[in-house]
């Protein structure tokens, strides 16, 4: 940094020990992290680096610790302000309201502001006289292991991250792996190689992935805690995990053993809200319009939250949505508004959404929802549920799975519907059938039967209307098999016109444009007593409920690959009630 020197030396400061941060600005002139990272890298980019002075402890032989924080800041105007070089620059201050303040901040994708108080004293350390007002949530990390990318060991594919407690030891905060180049990941790899440990440094049992898997994660390396990265992230979950973390760069001014985890005051409700202003809002890469428009008056829920929800459960959802045609119901006016159903739309409008050309003779294209991004981008198109067919597009004629809905009629407690899913259960396993469950996001349940993908729509379907014949035959008293609201007033129907052609059903994860938002999620038979309702879960609630989740209760469903075969042959052969 000798350029800094250099100018800090025509300052005419006798002595002092200068408060202020070395930045370096973007094209805009806003402050990135990222190119003070290679600034500090190389020695020919240092010249671009500026150092913004706020504050002076120590000025011309005078300690100013227990002077004013606006008196010292005027002395240090005095010496600075006046100063027309490029490099060392007097930190302005704004004696604004904090709500405007911030809004400004988070419109121009900063960081955030800190706020002072005026006639504060000088402190070494943390005090509740200057405040940390964030836009997103951001702080400084210990790299405590990281595994490989699947598709390049020479690069890495995550970080797993800690910090210190007070007693001293490395808590697990979860992983990232977003937010670097190519280039910085390889980088990455290298550096940690240097580190690379046998054992642990966080507490036994505490640094499994954050999602489940259906095939085994790339190996874990550890590594000794000596490296610090800075990385932003939206909100910390119940378990003390940090909830989509993306990586900003290696903080080498940072020893590993000060970082804490740091406890953010909360903004001004004000100020709160007004980052949530039209322009503010970007979650995935993608803008969100309108990002304080409320889509559900139930719950206040706008169209942020939404979006914010589908990227934080994207890791969880995407597997029940990759290679599968999708359907989408938008609510331009909110839930309570005219809906919206399209099985064909125009992708150029959502970014990540893809175009399935071809797979229905006669029709337009299909889509496919494959990734965060194009769940947050049809978020932003106003989508609110997301329908999935029962076969992928490879095989778009051959369904992989049968679905029996659990739709209950009129007068219908839910005690009827945990019990006719049971009743399903048993059924389907008489014939030799496994299956799996999940809360349908609205009034009833989803019993799921995954199957190779041999029979064609019309035998499924098929085979699926039987089933369901047989049940309503054999316990008329509690189900039906004929749709219409006359038809089950008092019982369920269960609803096997989903296995037909071009039919969907709302995928696992999907929210419900419903009140209430509640989400489809998948559960394990043993948590069905506990279940209150299809909606017993919501976008509140939802991603929380899995970050105390062990494994998949769906584990097994992603291999089991049975055949209808014997099953159908032993429906066959029961006589039909008369």
């Amino acid at each position: 940094m000798q350029p800094l020197a250099d100018e800090l030396a025509t300052l005419g400061i006798d002595s002092g020990w200068l408060d202020g941060e070395a930045v370096v600005l973007d094209a805009d002139g806003l402050p990135h992290f990222n190119l003070l990272q290679n600034a500090l890298d190389s020695k020919r980019s240092s010249e671009a680096i500026v150092y913004y002075v706020f504050d002076a402890p120590f000025l011309n032989g005078q300690d100013l610790r227990e002077v004013p924080l606006h008196a010292r800041r005027a002395l240090l105007k005095q010496v600075i302000g006046a100063h027309s070089g490029d490099r060392v620059r007097f930190s302005d201050d704004f004696p604004a309201d904090a709500a405007k303040v911030l809004e400004t901040a988070c419109s121009l994708k900063l960081e955030g502001v800190i706020a002072k108080r005026r006639d504060g004293f000088y402190t070494s350390s943390r005090s509740t006289d200057w405040l940390k007002l964030k836009c997103q949530a951001r702080q400084e990390f210990v790299i405590g292991g990281f595994s490989d990318r699947s598709d390049n060991a020479k690069a890495v594919g995550a970080l797993m991250l800690g910090y210190y407690d007070d007693q001293g030891a490395l808590q697990y905060a979860g992983r990232v792996g977003t937010g670097w180049s190519s280039a910085d990941a390889v980088e990455l790899r290298r550096k940690l190689a240097k580190l690379v440990a046998k054992a642990s440094p966080f507490p036994p049992g505490t640094t499994r992935s954050t999602r489940w898997l259906s095939k085994p994660a790339a190996e874990d390396h550890w590594v000794k805690p000596q490296l610090v990265a800075e990385v932003s992230f939206a909100e910390w979950t119940p378990d003390g995990s940090v909830r989509h973390a993306s990586y900003q760069g290696l903080r080498e001014d940072k020893e590993a053993k000060a970082v804490k985890r740091e406890l953010a005051k909360a903004a001004p409700t004000t100020a709160r809200k007004a980052a949530v202003k039209p322009g503010n809002a970007e979650v995935e890469g993608v803008r969100i319009t309108h990002p304080e428009r409320v889509i559900d008056a139930s719950t206040g829920h706008t169209k942020l939250d939404l979006a914010r929800y589908y990227a934080n459960i994207a890791e969880f959802m995407i597997p029940h949505m990759k290679w599968r045609p999708a359907s989408l119901v938008r609510a331009p006016e909110g839930v309570a508004g005219e809906l919206f159903f399209q099985k064909h739309a125009d992708v150029r409008t959502m970014p990540g959404v893809k175009d399935l050309p071809g797979l229905w003779e006669g029709h337009g294209s299909l889509l496919e929802v494959p990734s965060a991004k194009a769940l947050v981008s049809a978020a932003q198109m106003n989508v609110v549920e997301f329908h999935t067919w029962n076969s992928v597009k490879q095989k778009v004629d051959k369904p992989d799975r049968m679905i029996f809905d659990l739709d209950p009629g009129e007068g219908v407690a839910f005690d009827q519907v945990r019990e006719g899913a049971q009743l399903m259960r048993a059924l389907l396993e008489e014939l030799g059938l496994r299956c799996w469950l999940k809360t349908s996001g609205g009034k009833g349940l989803h019993v799921v039967v995954p199957m190779s993908a041999r029979l064609d729509y019309d035998a499924v379907k098929a085979f699926s209307q039987r089933i369901v014949q047989h049940l309503a035959q054999t316990i008329p008293q509690r189900f039906v098999a004929k749709s219409g609201p006359a038809n089950r007033v008092g019982k369920i129907f269960v609803d096997y016109l989903r296995n037909g052609f071009n039919a969907t059903t709302a995928a696992a994860f999907s929210a419900r444009a419903r009140p209430g938002l509640g989400v489809s999620m998948p559960i394990a038979w043993d948590e069905l007593p506990d279940i209150r309702s299809g909606a017993h879960w919501t976008i509140s609630d939802a991603r929380d409920h899995l970050s105390f989740q062990k494994a998949d209760p769906w584990a097994d469903y992603w291999k089991c690959k049975q055949t209808m075969t014997a099953a159908m042959k032993a429906l066959a052969d029961v006589t039909p009630l008369v």
